[in-house]
């Protein structure tokens, strides 16, 4: 669902390439400050980066990175203008594959994880395509690599829809909007105030900025291993369909959840991630 995290769009061919990160390979900056999102690092061990969808806060991770028990070197990130963050200027999703690949390359993360939601995943599969040696493994959850036909008029209407809401109409907004991306609506409740912080026109424009980005020409760059884990509904058929360049992929449908996989079927989620990072563990 487009209108929250995501969801049914391909207009503008995204050209960006390794080169406009820095030109030569970007130099360890231990000093580096990503401006488009911020970090909260737990535990030891294979460095794994969580990349929330569109409004949502890193907060939404936490009972996966509690199921890991330390077991990895979790990064759960919250992007700019999202959940209470400040705003930046300029597309979002563009800066955050920027700055992601610094911060990796900043860190000295060996080959980590990326694991995103909805406007998150689109991110992974963008950095992982951008920077295929860096990566070891994406776990993109409901995602694909584009939307589908929807063209720049629907861009507008969409983005003018949140970024023109006012503060009562905002909150209504989110609230049936995020609430319906889950079977139990109870679900949602205790990240709803978090994502009503959110900068309204920051939505707004990343949900035409995902719209216009179109990144199936550039997924068979990937190659680290993919696990798309996707919901029970009518986008699965498009999502297999967009990541069959993808050379190295599995692809699990969770029975009977919705666009929020992991909060409708945490053990069955779970599952699926502790058996790719197993079968993925750095050697």
């Amino acid at each position: 669902m487009i209108g929250a995290c995501g969801g049914p769009a391909h207009e503008t061919r995204a050209t960006h390439g390794e080169d406009d990160v820095g030109g030569s390979p970007f130099v360890d900056n231990k000093g580096y400050k990503p401006k488009s999102f911020t970090d909260k690092i737990s535990g030891e061990g294979r460095a794994v980066i969580f990349i929330p969808g569109l409004g949502c806060p890193g907060e939404m991770f936490d009972g996966i990175v509690e199921h890991l028990d330390d077991s990895v070197e979790a990064h759960v990130l919250t992007l700019a203008g999202f959940a209470g963050q400040k705003p930046i200027k300029g597309p979002l999703a563009a800066a955050v594959r920027k700055d992601l690949i610094r911060y990796i390359r900043s860190h000295r993360l060996d080959k980590p994880i990326l694991v995103g939601h909805s406007l998150g995943g689109f991110i992974a599969y963008w950095v992982a395509a951008t920077a295929p040696d860096l990566i070891g493994g994406v776990v993109v959850i409901d995602a694909g690599p584009a939307l589908n036909d929807n063209d720049v008029e629907t861009a507008r209407t969409l983005r003018n829809a949140w970024a023109q809401a006012g503060d009562d109409e905002l909150v209504a907004q989110i609230r049936t909007a995020y609430t319906s991306m889950v079977t139990d609506p109870k679900k949602m409740e205790p990240y709803l105030a978090a994502i009503g912080e959110s900068d309204r026109h920051t939505i707004g424009d990343a949900i035409y900025e995902l719209v216009r980005t179109d990144l199936r020409d550039q997924v068979d760059k990937i190659t680290a291993p993919l696990l798309l884990v996707l919901a029970d509904g009518s986008l699965q058929t498009l999502y297999k369909q967009m990541v069959r360049p993808i050379p190295h992929k599995q692809i699990v449908v969770l029975p009977k959840t919705k666009h929020f996989v992991w909060l409708d079927d945490p053990v069955g989620f779970e599952t699926q991630l502790d058996a790719f990072l197993k079968a993925h563990e750095k050697t």
